[in-house]
């Protein structure tokens, strides 16, 4: 069994097991979830990154991990953190902390995506003391910019930047952050 890592409520936050690539690929390769993601990959990209994915909590000691729904250990996406590697993204930016994250297209609206930022969220300023945690988005995905919010994570506007891997409609790419210091006043 591949190690918890968090648990929520609702949700298993785990690291990644081989027999994970199917669901992963079915789920969260589809032109609905990765519609402000590049779109679908192929194949070879997605082996990439999900072996990029395996390997990257055993090199850094973090990182994106699957989420599965306690009641039924049914797969629901991804959730974690990462370093931001975009080589457009601006130099405050770039080598920094990000949270992102991926659901089902089937799993959305349920605040999934909320409860497990949370937890990633405690984990990166509690366990790894990162002094912010960023997140970047399209300004058409509203859901994943309103998740950001909801997190209390704020508005850095002064480090959007174009980023040549993605089309024009989903540029620029908007950035939020949220420093440990408004994260630990937002825990009493």
């Amino acid at each position: 069994m591949a190690e918890v890592i968090v648990e929520t409520a609702r949700l298993v936050l785990r690291r990644w097991r081989d027999h994970d690539f199917a669901p992963w690929l079915e789920h969260l390769n589809t032109p609905q979830v990765k519609a402000f993601l590049g779109g679908v990959q192929p194949l070879e990209t997605m082996a990439e990154r999900f072996a990029k994915l395996e390997r990257a909590w055993d090199v850094a000691g973090y990182s994106f991990l699957a989420v599965e729904r306690c009641e039924d250990r049914a797969f629901l996406g991804a959730c974690g953190i990462g370093r931001i590697e975009t080589a457009s993204a601006p130099d405050g930016l770039r080598g920094e902390v990000e949270i992102g994250w991926q659901l089902r297209a089937d799993c959305w609206g349920q605040g999934y995506a909320t409860e497990a930022a949370r937890a990633v969220l405690a984990m990166a300023f509690e366990r790894f003391a990162f002094p912010t945690v960023f997140a970047q988005t399209s300004e058409n995905n509203r859901a994943s910019w309103r998740v950001m919010e909801r997190l209390g994570m704020a508005r850095r506007a002064d480090l959007d930047y174009p980023d040549p891997d993605y089309p024009p409609q989903d540029n620029p790419t908007m950035v939020y952050a949220l420093p440990r210091a408004d994260w630990e006043a937002r825990q009493t």
